[in-house]
C-alpha cells in the first residue's frame, strides 16, 4: 500500500517545548523502560480508518496495551463509536452522527476516506468494538457525553460483552470519576482533565491515571511534580511514534503513552531503552559530513524539516517514516559534502516548487545527476504547502545508491533528506532498484559572495589592555551608533499625555511622541496600583514584531505580555510601540524600503524613537535612575541591547531570541529572517556581540532558544569571544539561558534576572 501517511504534529510541540533543564536530568533510557502502557490512539489509526473494528483489530496485533475509542449515542440510544460530533470526515455521511440510528450508521463507509483497501468498512457499535476486543486487548473508552443513563449502559455493555479488569475509562469531570468507581470499580481510570487546576480534585477522587496536555509543560514541568505528589500515574498523547517526538515525551518520565502507530511508538521506545540512536545508524554508513551545519534524526511526518526554519515535515511514504536522515540549514543544502564508508541509498526530495532553488544547476532534472524517480509527487511539507491555485506542493521522491568511498555533493541550495539506508534496508522498500549507481560528476561550484561575507571573524574592536581603556573604546563608539544609526529628525518634538486605564494591579498611561504636531509613536507607562514606595525600579520593554497589546495585555502572545508582567511583580514599566506595524498606510518593510536609499532603515527610527524614550524614563519622578533596565524578544531584544549600549545608566539588560552575529544569522542564515534585519550601517562596527561590549560592566542576560532566530550555539559562540573583555571591564560573566519552548519572551528567567540586578 502507498499511501500518504498524514499526521498530527502535537507531541512534536510537546518536543519542542522541553525544557533542557527537564531533559539533562532525565535518564531517557531508564524513562523508555519505565513505560508500562501503549494506548492505540483511535486503534491504531496510522493503519487503519479510525474508530474502526480493524484499527483495533491491528492495535492488538502489534501488541498495544489498549485500544482508544470514542464512545456516543446513537438516534435510537444504542452505544457507537466515532470521534466527531459530524460524519463528514471519517465517513461517506454527512450532519450529526446522533440524528442517526445505529442501523442507518451501519450503512455508511466508514473506512474509504483512509483508503480504498477499507472500502466497506463500518461504524462499529460499542458491543461489536468489546466482543471483538475481549481476551485480544483492552479498551480505554473516551467517554463523549456526561449522564447518569449514559455511563450506567456503557458500564452494562462493557459488564455482559467486554473485560472491565481491563477496561481503562476515560473520564472527563469529577464526578464521572466518582459515578464510575462505584459502576465499574474493576476498570483502571484515565483522567482526561480539563485544566491544570483541576489534578487535585481528580486524583482526590481515585482516578489512576492524569493526563497532560503538551502546552501545559510550555513553561516547566510544574504539573508533571503536581501529577507526581498526588501519587497519580502521568499519561502523555503521541501521534506518530517516532524518535524526536518520543524523546520529547520522555523528558517527563511518563508512565502511559498514547499514538496513532502504536507499531511504532513501540519499536521507538525499544530502540531507545536499548541505546540505539540514528546517529549510529548513521555513523556506520557516513564517513564525514562537511560544508554546512547538520543534526541527524530520523523521518517522521511532524519532523522539523531544517535548523534553522520552523518548517516540518507533513506528508511522506510509509516506507521511509523512521528512516534515519541528516538535517541542514535551509539554503545550505549546495554547500553540504558527505562521503560513505559502505554502499549506501539515499532518498531525497527536489523540485519542491517553482522559486528554482529546489532545482540542481542550470534547471537540471535530478536525473542528469545520477538520481532515479522513486515516488511522483511523494512528499509535502510546510515549507511552500501550497501552489497559486490553492492546491498543496508535493515534490517527487529520488533515490542515488552510492559505492563505498563517494560523495554527495552539487545539490541545490534547497532540498530535504528523506532518508538514508544501508543497501539491505533499500532493498526491502518497493519500488527501490539496485545496482543503478552513478559515477556522474557533480556540477562545478559557483562561488558565493554571501557566504564569503558571511564568515565568522574577530571581533572589531582595538587591542584593550585595561578597564579604562575599555571605558574610553566604548564613549567613542556610542557617540558613532548615534551619529551612524539613529534617524535625525528635524523640527520640534514634543510628548503629549494620553489616555489613562486602571488594571486591578496597574495603572497604564499613554503618551504620543509628536514632531511637529504629527504622532510620532506612542509610549505607556505602567505603574502598580497600592501604596508603595515613589521611586521604583524600572524596566523599558520593546516589542517584536507584531502589535504592541502584545506585550501590554495578550499573555498568549509570543511577547506574553511582558510590559503588563512585569508592572504586576511591582516594577514601573514603560513599552514603545514599533512604529510601522500598527494598523497604517505604510508598513515596516515600506518604510525600510523606503529609508534604505538614504543608507538608512527601519531600525533607524527605532533607534530613534527609544532614545526619545530613554530620555523621558530618566526624568520621570517615578524611575529610581540607578536602577533601569531594558527587554524585549526579537526586534525587541535587539532594541534592548541598543538602548543599554547607547545609554550608559540603564543597569541591565535581558537581551532574548537575536544574541549572535548578524553576518552569520543575517547574511547565512538570511532566509529565517525578515529582511528588515540587515540594518543599513551596522556592520562592522556594530555586530551585536560589538554593541554587547558597550554595555560592560553592566548586568547582561542573553536568552536564545533552539527555535530563535539565533541559535543558542551561535550565541555561546559570540558570548565565549566578549566574556574575557567584560570581566577585564570589571563585570560578572553575562546571564546565558536555553529556554524552554519556541521563539518566544521567557518571562520567569527575565523575572529572576532583573530581581537580582534592580532589586539587590
Amino acid at each position: 500500500m502507498t499511501r500518504l501517511t498524514q499526521f498530527g504534529i502535537l507531541s512534536l510541540s510537546l518536543a519542542a517545548l522541553t525544557p533542557a533543564s527537564i531533559a539533562a536530568d532525565v535518564d531517557i533510557k531508564a524513562a523508555a523502560a519505565k513505560v508500562s502502557q501503549i494506548i492505540a490512539h483511535r486503534g491504531a489509526s496510522a493503519e487503519r480508518p479510525e474508530c474502526t473494528l480493524a484499527s483495533n483489530a491491528r492495535a492488538a496485533e502489534v501488541g498495544a496495551t489498549a485500544a482508544e475509542i470514542d464512545v456516543r449515542t446513537s438516534k435510537d440510544g444504542r452505544l457507537f463509536l466515532l470521534h466527531d460530533t459530524t460524519l463528514d470526515r471519517t465517513t461517506n455521511g454527512k450532519g450529526l452522527a446522533n440524528a442517526l440510528t445505529l442501523a442507518e450508521l451501519q450503512r455508511l463507509d466508514a473506512g474509504s476516506h483512509f483508503d480504498p483497501e477499507f472500502r466497506g468498512e463500518k461504524i462499529p457499535s460499542l458491543v461489536e468494538a468489546a466482543r471483538v476486543a475481549k481476551d485480544k486487548i483492552g479498551l480505554l473508552l473516551d467517554l463523549k457525553e456526561q449522564g447518569d443513563a449514559y455511563d450506567r449502559q456503557v458500564v452494562r455493555v462493557i459488564r455482559e460483552h467486554g473485560e472491565p479488569a481491563r477496561t481503562i475509562v476515560g473520564v472527563r469531570s469529577v464526578a464521572q470519576a466518582k459515578r464510575f468507581r462505584e459502576l465499574l470499580p474493576e476498570a483502571t481510570q484515565l483522567a482526561l482533565i480539563p485544566t491544570v487546576n483541576d489534578i487535585e480534585a481528580f486524583a482526590e477522587a481515585g482516578v489512576d491515571f492524569i493526563r497532560l496536555w503538551p502546552r501545559w509543560l510550555a513553561e516547566g514541568d510544574a504539573p508533571v511534580k503536581r501529577v507526581r505528589a498526588t501519587g497519580a500515574k502521568l499519561h502523555l498523547n503521541g501521534t506518530t511514534g517516532g524518535r524526536e517526538e518520543t524523546l520529547g515525551l520522555l523528558a517527563y518520565r511518563p508512565n502511559s503513552l498514547s499514538s496513532d502507530d502504536p507499531k511504532r511508538q513501540k519499536a521507538t521506545l525499544k530502540r531507545i531503552a536499548a541505546g540505539d540512536a540514528p546517529n549510529k545508524r548513521l555513523d556506520a554508513l557516513i564517513d564525514k559530513i562537511q560544508g554546512a551545519r547538520t543534526t541527524l534524526s530520523e523521518s517522521d511526518p511532524g519532523a522539523r524539516t531544517f535548523l534553522n526554519r520552523d518548517y516540518e515535515m507533513l506528508e511522506l511514504p510509509r516506507e521511509l517514516v523512521g528512516l534515519p536522515r541528516f538535517a541542514f540549514d535551509g539554503g545550505a543544502g549546495g554547500s553540504l559534502q558527505c562521503r560513505f564508508k559502505q554502499p549506501t541509498v539515499v532518498f531525497a526530495a527536489f523540485d519542491y516548487n517553482d522559486t528554482g532553488s529546489w532545482t540542481f544547476a542550470d534547471g537540471r532534472s535530478p536525473a542528469k545527476h545520477g538520481w532515479h524517480l522513486w515516488r511522483e509527487d511523494g512528499y509535502r511539507g510546510s515549507s511552500n504547502p501550497k501552489k497559486k491555485d490553492g492546491s498543496p506542493w508535493r515534490a517527487s521522491i529520488w533515490f542515488r545508491e552510492h559505492k563505498k568511498g563517494q560523495a554527495l555533493s552539487g545539490l541545490p541550495e534547497w532540498w530535504v533528506c528523506l532518508g538514508v539506508a544501508d543497501l539491505p534496508a533499500a532493498q526491502k522498500i518497493d519500488g527501490f532498484k539496485e545496482g543503478l549507481v552513478s559515477n556522474t560528476p557533480p556540477p562545478p561550484r559557483i562561488y558565493s559572495h554571501p557566504m564569503a561575507v558571511a564568515q565568522t571573524r574577530p571581533l572589531n574592536i582595538p587591542t584593550l589592555d585595561s578597564a579604562e581603556a575599555i571605558r574610553s573604546w566604548q564613549t567613542k563608539r556610542r557617540k558613532a551608533f548615534v551619529d551612524r544609526m539613529l534617524f535625525p529628525y528635524a523640527g520640534n518634538i514634543e510628548t503629549v499625555a494620553g489616555e489613562k486605564t486602571e488594571d486591578a494591579k496597574f495603572e497604564r498611561q499613554e503618551f504620543e511622541v509628536t514632531l511637529d504636531g504629527d504622532r510620532l509613536f506612542r509610549y505607556f507607562r505602567l505603574e502598580p496600583t497600592g501604596s508603595p514606595p515613589l521611586i521604583r525600579p524600572t524596566i523599558v520593554c520593546f516589542m517584536g514584531h507584531g502589535k504592541v497589546t502584545q506585550i501590554l495585555e495578550d499573555s498568549n502572545s509570543y511577547q506574553h505580555a511582558c510590559a503588563a508582567e512585569f508592572a504586576k511583580a511591582g516594577y514601573l514599566v514603560f513599552a514603545m510601540e514599533n512604529v510601522g506595524m500598527e494598523t497604517s498606510k505604510d508598513t515596516h518593510l515600506d518604510l525600510d524600503q523606503a529609508l534604505r536609499l538614504e543608507a538608512r532603515g527601519w531600525y533607524s527610527l527605532l533607534f530613534a524613537h527609544q532614545r526619545i524614550l530613554l530620555d523621558a524614563v530618566f526624568v520621570d519622578p517615578g524611575v529610581d535612575p540607578k536602577r533601569v533596565g531594558v527587554t524585549g524578544v526579537s526586534t525587541g531584544g535587539l532594541l534592548a541591547l541598543s538602548a543599554a549600549a547607547m545609554e550608559p545608566r540603564i543597569a541591565a539588560s535581558s537581551v532574548q531570541g537575536i544574541f549572535g552575529s548578524m553576518r552569520v544569522s543575517f547574511i547565512r542564515d538570511r532566509n529565517r529572517h525578515c529582511k528588515c534585519g540587515a540594518i543599513p550601517g551596522l556592520l562592522p562596527d556594530f555586530d551585536l556581540p560589538e554593541l554587547a561590549l558597550l554595555v560592560a560592566p553592566r548586568a547582561l542576560h542573553i536568552s536564545n532558544g533552539e527555535r530563535d532566530g539565533f541559535s543558542p550555539d551561535e550565541a555561546e559562540r559570540c558570548l565565549k569571544l566578549i566574556e574575557p573583555i567584560y570581566l577585564k571591564a570589571g563585570g560578572k560573566k553575562p546571564r546565558f539561558d536555553v529556554p524552554p519552548g519556541g521563539h518566544a519572551f521567557a518571562l520567569k528567567p527575565a523575572l529572576e534576572f532583573f530581581g537580582d540586578a534592580l532589586r539587590k
